[in-house]
């Protein structure tokens, strides 16, 4: 049964996105350059500022994807990742990833103003100093699973949309032979290389055994197959193509059929969309509020996921959104409802992405609404994630924690009850 609170707040808001569309532009359709923005006071200076920000992000992602080309190669061979002579560079590419993800998170250096920079760099830095203190005292197998998971944090970030360098140029790539095409499409995904990611996706959707044989890879290949298609290709053809071959394959678990069947007919009716391009941040709030709410409606369950296609539409205009106004007026509500997009988009990316952003909106706005509503979330995900078969057992500091963000969402009225 759907959760009553969201079925409330979605049933309003659904009613309420016709009118202020209609008063706030959201079927905006693409304007001549005559409609672009005034000029800001300074534009030479801030055009000087943003190109050499560019520059410098530009450079510390192309070291970064370096380390991160040999580290994927070394990590994928257990021989290869505690072979002596490879332990230097491991423990030095290791650490440069570390540092890499340091200075990502440092105000100011990134062009992109999306918060989903900062706060998906910091679990980066958390995750590889991990790592490179597990080589440092000798516990190699535990490095070497966190970084066969490193990339999955530059995949939450890459394929949020098509903002960003590309390093398709660059002529780095891993040693194929040394893994799976899973694996290799994760890689291309990671570095930004979109076609080869696709391609490479397509691949595994294409192999006949994988349904039975590899389940697991195959669902994940179609997942971030079909992101690319939708956020960063933003193409309803390329996304029905792959939809497709999931429909037809004979060997494919029929609830990821009966999801398929649907995804597409969410893609058809994006394509017969008038085109169209919200220009303002009242505008982009609006188009991801529709999305939303279409999506709630053809929702059957709290994790149905029939809707994805329209939660990944809805998540690349949440981030073009929190792109142009981090700080705007719908901030917090953008943190908020991309929080509530990844907790159903789950199987895509990060286990705990979503917990993020509902982090992120309770700090935003403190003792607000929203506030108490992501902490609420927030509190349902964290007890959902420590309870076993044994019960629920919550560690000392993420109880602290609790309580922390507990007091900062809570009405101020209420703090001393």
């Amino acid at each position: 049964m759907k959760n009553i609170y969201g079925i409330l707040v979605f049933g309003v808001l659904s009613g309420l996105v016709l009118i202020e569309g209609q008063s706030l532009g959201i079927a905006e359709t693409v304007k001549s350059s005559k409609s672009q923005p005034s000029a800001q006071a300074s534009p030479q200076a801030g055009e000087q500022k943003s190109h050499k920000n560019e520059s410098k992000w530009r450079e510390k992602m192309q070291d970064l994807y370096r380390a991160l080309v040999e580290l994927t190669t070394d990590a994928s061979s257990e021989q290869r990742f505690n072979a002596p002579a490879n332990h230097s560079r491991i423990e030095k590419n290791t650490k440069k990833l570390m540092d890499r993800a340091h200075e990502m998170s440092e105000k100011g250096l990134s062009p992109d103003a999306d918060p989903t920079i900062k706060m998906v760099s910091g679990l980066f830095q958390d995750e590889t100093k991990r790592a490179y203190w597990a080589l440092k005292s000798g516990n190699r197998a535990y490095a070497r699973g966190i970084l066969n998971q490193v990339s999955s944090y530059c995949i939450a970030c890459h394929t949020r949309n098509n903002s960003g360098p590309s390093f398709a140029s660059l002529p780095l790539e891993p040693v194929s032979k040394g893994l799976d095409a899973l694996e290799q499409g994760r890689f291309y995904a990671a570095t930004r290389q979109y076609d080869r990611a696709l391609d490479t996706f397509l691949k595994v959707v294409d192999d006949p055994s994988a349904p039975i044989q590899r389940p697991l890879e195959w669902e994940q290949a179609i997942r971030s197959g079909l992101a690319i298609a939708v956020r960063v290709k933003k193409d309803p053809d390329q996304a029905q193509a792959l939809v497709e071959r999931v429909i037809a394959s004979k060997k494919a678990p029929y609830f990821l059929k009966q999801d398929a069947a649907q995804w597409k007919v969410s893609i058809v009716k994006w394509r017969e969309e008038i085109p169209r391009r919200a220009l303002t941040e009242a505008g982009l709030h609006v188009e991801a509020m529709q999305l939303i709410a279409q999506a709630r409606e053809l929702q059957k369950y709290p994790m149905d996921h029939s809707a994805d296609v329209l939660y990944l539409r809805a998540t690349a205009v949440l981030h073009e959104l929190m792109q142009t106004a981090p700080d705007g007026r719908f901030s917090q509500d953008a943190l908020f409802l991309a929080g509530m997009c990844y907790d159903i988009l789950r199987p895509l990316h990060l286990d705990d992405l979503h917990e993020i952003y509902y982090e992120a909106c309770i700090q935003k706005i403190p003792h607000s609404p929203t506030a108490e509503t992501c902490y609420r979330r927030y509190e349902q995900s964290t007890y959902e994630g420590y309870t076993g078969s044994s019960g629920t057992h919550i560690p000392e500091e993420m109880r602290l924690k609790l309580e922390r963000l507990e007091s900062l969402a809570r009405p101020e009225k209420s703090i001393n009850f």
